[in-house]
């Protein structure tokens, strides 16, 4: 806080007292204070009567006035009776506005002591803000005002001017801005909006508010299938370019854009297409995942940032012996087929390249290309496996399709001596397995494209014409079930279930015998009929059963399930090699997929509860989920579970983000310490999903919340700040100390110039702070002790220690200077004050006036503000000298007096003739001034006599003009 200082008056009283010339004006001291918060203008002069606080412009509004008895001040303004009688009659604004702006006098008895300015500081104001947000801007000032953009080095640019009723802008702001008084809105801000905004007060030429403004980049998520388009949005007027990162390599730019044209590299111009503002990138691919960037290329400021994720698709297929595969290669890249079973290393079965098709030899045969199928003709089970179809080009899987074949179940009718035809079309060797009934399975023949072998009990009666297996004179006893198998894969290709009729027609005696041998047989037949009704029923009543337990299962726990399924690989263990094996077969498999969608249920429920619960609890549900997806690794469920679990998976992370969320949250409106727990979290959050699917997601969500803490944290240490700026230097230090920590933390960041700015302001309100409460101390040492002004002389020389080696040193340096001048004054006060009071001085007082000179010279002799006590003495030397001239009754004094008073009389004698026309004179009376000046420079009276002969040059000026242009005419 600035105010005019008492040594001012006194000298201006010193030098007119001589010059009769009135006292016209008084400096205008300004005053700043911050927006809606107390300011106090000082007075600090002594009235007796009564002070009145009003406007300069306006001196009918009394703003306060104190009297002896009392003091009464308007609405918004306060003055303390108990300081007014102590000599302090400072008026306080309580929340100054922009509308308190003005010029204010203190008055006493009809004289003015002090003029104060009231300015408000400017307001600083850091923005951080999405692309496409809307900016509000507060121009909540009566006065004009203009809006000036500026942007790095670049220079100010006024874009807007505003009064209360009317908004002009640019012509490349006019469509983006409104007003609705006191907000200006500049809409759809983009990262080349980036800069400071500066509210300026063109009627007073003040700055109101500063806004810094960071406008970050849109991060947008895709997750994609392969073969999908991207569409990248390029809405932007500047030429663009597209840069493409992925997560090994280092940025490319793969397109530039323009409104009208899109410029790409070879290997994306086939891919690419625009329709603006919409730039469309085809056929992505798994390798095309990665990071794309809109930069604009004009301002260099990155606009909207894709982080894409491109999956495989995944195709279950189930289908049956014999037909077709039809596999989609709608790529323009070449292709590759790649065919992979159980544990075996991956096959490349085909090539396809530009409509053409190479494919091994075993599948030359089976295969062909009607882009973009490719079709494998007469899939049997041993084709069941992952066949994927890989670009080349970029080495990314398109798609992958899981078959699964089932072997073919034909019932064959024949009567007895018929041939039984049995197919065994495949390259590979195949086994003829026989099972009766009653019967284990019995490898009946051996089967190559070339080559039959057969059991000696079968050789006469069977023959290969490639590839049928003919099997001659069937009979009754050859009922059963023919099992064509691949050996070498171990699959089921066909199942035949014969049945062989005898024939009619035969002779009498062949009846006979038969009807004797049908009647033995028939007992035999019931027996078996029985026994095999009988084992029916004992596997319907143990898959009834095992169905029972799955459908307890189904209802029960995991404990459960694991019972149930511990049934089933039983039951289907029990049936293996019979004529049940198949049924069975179905059977268990139907069960294990209920057990699995069981499982799935549970898994689920618990991620319900999970996604209402705690941390903990979502560790606990990914540990199950882990467990469900390591149980069925390697069985035919294998890829339905992994994506039953990525799903889950992708849940619990939105809860995190949740959780995390209300963190950060809470903390925005908590302390210090609730700020740094919530970086925390968001640090584990981040390090947590690190080298999975999810790392782009965490990534850029983890960057949204260190940003609203960061803003936390301004505004956590902004009220710390503010509550120092009332308290004392201890709280100010504390408050110093968090400055210091806050930017330590934030080196190194994205952070760290908004901080560094935010800081600077900071330290610069705590430094006024304390130049406020030193002056303070000044005001209340002068006048004060010889001790109180010691202390104060050692806080004023603290403060300027603390500020070495700063940016704010020259001014601390400059105001400690002030105050120090200030006190050295008043060390002479006492002794100086009783002289004034009379005009003649006693001798006796001018010697303890010297002695109080000698020793103040002594008491700073080693300081090194010796220089300022030295002049001050030699100033208040020079006064007694010329006092006592004056004065003085002393007969050297009254000798010397005369002269002067002589000399001053005949110089203002040719003036006057000068100044009544007679021109000869305008030189002489020039040459008396400077005799006289001469004759008293170098004494100690030098000072005051060249006062009076200046206000002699003034009255010759205008005299000798008018002389100049006379002579002139």
């Amino acid at each position: 806080m600035q105010f005019c200082n008492l040594h001012h008056c006194v000298l201006f009283f010193l030098i007119f007292t001589f010059t009769t010339a009135p006292v016209s004006s008084l400096e205008i001291c300004p005053t700043r204070g911050k927006l809606h918060q107390p300011v106090t203008l000082s007075c600090t002069t002594k009235c007796s009567g009564l002070l009145i606080w009003n406007i300069l412009s306006n001196r009918d509004v009394v703003l306060a006035q104190c009297d002896q008895t009392s003091c009464k001040s308007e609405e918004g303004f306060s003055i303390s009776h108990d300081q007014y009688l102590k000599g302090d009659s400072s008026l306080t604004i309580t929340a100054a506005d922009y509308s308190k702006r003005n010029v204010y006098a203190c008055e006493c008895e009809d004289s003015d002591f002090v003029h104060v300015r009231l300015v408000i500081e400017t307001v600083f104001t850091p923005v951080q803000m999405k692309s496409d947000e809307d900016l509000k801007l507060k121009v909540s000032v009566p006065e004009p005002v203009e809006v000036i953009y500026k942007r790095g080095d670049a220079a100010d640019k006024v874009i807007c001017s505003v009064t209360k009723d009317s908004l002009q802008c640019k012509d490349e702001y006019r469509h983006r801005t409104s007003l609705t008084y006191p907000e200006l809105t500049l809409r759809h801000m983009t990262p080349r909006d980036s800069g400071s905004y500066t509210i300026r007060d063109t009627k007073n030429n003040e700055d109101i508010q500063i806004y810094a403004v960071s406008v970050e980049a849109v991060v947008t998520l895709v997750q994609m299938k392969s073969d999908e388009d991207l569409k990248l949005k390029v809405s932007v007027p500047e030429p663009v370019e597209v840069i493409y990162k992925s997560s090994d390599s280092a940025d490319e730019v793969i397109c530039s854009v323009t409104k009208d044209s899109l410029q790409c590299k070879d290997d994306y111009r086939h891919r690419t297409s625009l329709i603006y503002p919409e730039l469309t990138l085809r056929h992505m691919t798994k390798g095309d995942s990665g990071i794309y960037t809109i930069r604009d290329t004009k301002n260099n400021e990155d606009i909207q940032i894709y982080a894409v994720s491109v999956e495989a698709v995944f195709t279950p297929v189930q289908m049956k012996y014999d037909e077709d595969l039809k596999l989609k290669v709608s790529v323009p890249e070449p292709v590759e087929v790649i065919y992979k079973r159980g544990d075996a290393a991956d096959e490349v079965i085909c090539n396809v390249t530009n409509g053409s098709l190479q494919c091994k030899d075993k599948y030359r045969d089976r295969t062909s290309l009607t882009y973009p199928e490719l079709t494998l003709r007469h899939v049997t089970p041993r084709d069941k496996a992952t066949y994927t179809i890989r670009n080349i080009e970029y080495n990314d899987d398109i798609q992958i399709y899981a078959v699964s074949v089932e072997a073919v179940f034909i019932p064959v009718q024949t009567k007895s001596d018929e041939d039984l035809k049995l197919k065994v079309s495949v390259p590979e060797p195949v086994e003829v397995i026989y099972k009766s009934d009653d019967a284990a399975d019995e490898v009946i023949c051996n089967v190559t494209k070339d080559s039959l072998q057969c059991k000696d009990d079968y050789r006469h009666r069977t023959s290969l014409t490639y590839p049928e297996l003919t099997l001659r004179h069937m009979t009754k006893g050859d009922s059963g079930t023919y099992t064509i198998r691949d050996t070498e894969y171990n699959e089921d290709i066909q199942i035949y279930a014969v049945s062989v009729e005898e024939q009619s027609g035969v002779p009498a005696w062949v009846i006979v015998l038969i009807l004797i041998l049908v009647c033995c047989c028939v007992g035999a037949v019931i027996f078996l009929l029985y026994k095999y009704c009988m084992r029916k029923q004992q596997l319907e009543r143990r898959l009834q059963q095992v169905d029972q337990l799955v459908q307890e299962a189904l209802r029960g726990t995991e404990e459960k399930i694991r019972e149930a399924e511990t049934s089933v690989d039983q039951l289907q263990q029990q049936y293996i090699n019979t004529v049940y094996e198949h049924q069975v077969k179905v059977f268990c498999s139907e069960k294990r997929r209920q057990l699995l969608e069981r499982r799935q249920q549970l898994v689920d429920e618990l991620v319900k509860e999970a996604l209402g619960g705690t941390e903990e609890k979502i560790s606990k549900v990914e540990k199950s989920l882990k467990q469900l997806q390591q149980r069925y690794n390697n069985t035919v469920y294998e890829d339905k579970v992994k994506v039953f679990c990525s799903e889950k998976r992708r849940q619990l992370l939105e809860r995190r983000l949740q959780l995390v969320d209300q963190l950060v949250q809470e903390a925005l409106r908590g302390t210090e310490k609730e700020i740094r727990e919530a970086e925390t979290s968001v640090d584990q959050l981040q390090q947590q999903y690190n080298k999975t699917v999810y790392e782009h997601q965490v990534t850029e969500f983890c960057s949204e919340k260190r940003r609203q803490l960061f803003e936390g944290h301004l505004k956590q240490v902004d009220l710390l700040v503010q509550e120092a700026l009332g308290g004392t230097e201890e709280k100010i230090r504390e408050v110093e100390k968090s400055l210091n920590q806050l930017q330590q933390q934030y080196n190194n960041t994205v952070y760290k110039d908004t901080v560094k700015v935010f800081c600077s302001e900071k330290r610069g309100q705590l430094l006024e702070r304390r130049l406020q409460q030193v002056d303070l101390l000044v005001q209340e040492a002068l006048g004060g002790t010889e001790e109180k002004i010691r202390e104060v002389e050692t806080s004023v020389e603290q403060l300027q220690q603390q500020y070495i080696n700063t940016v704010y040193e020259d001014k601390v340096k400059v105001f400690c200077s002030e105050k120090r001048r200030q006190l050295l004054k008043s060390h002479l006060l006492p002794l100086v004050q009783p002289l004034k009071e009379h005009e003649e001085w006693k001798k006796e007082d001018i010697e303890n006036l010297e002695r109080k000179l000698n020793w103040l010279m002594s008491l700073y002799r080693k300081s090194e503000h010796f220089n300022d006590v030295l002049l001050l003495c030699m100033e208040q030397r020079s006064q007694i000298s010329w006092n006592r001239l004056q004065y003085s009754k002393e007969e050297p004094f009254v000798t010397k007096r005369s002269e002067l008073h002589r000399k001053l009389h005949h110089v203002e004698q040719l003036v006057q003739q000068a100044e009544a026309g007679k021109e000869e004179k305008i030189t002489e009376a020039n040459k008396a001034i400077d005799e006289l000046e001469q004759q008293y420079s170098y004494t100690e009276y030098s000072k005051e006599v060249l006062k009076l002969c200046g206000v002699k040059r003034e009255k010759l000026t205008p005299v000798y003009s008018v002389y100049q242009i006379f002579d002139e005419e």
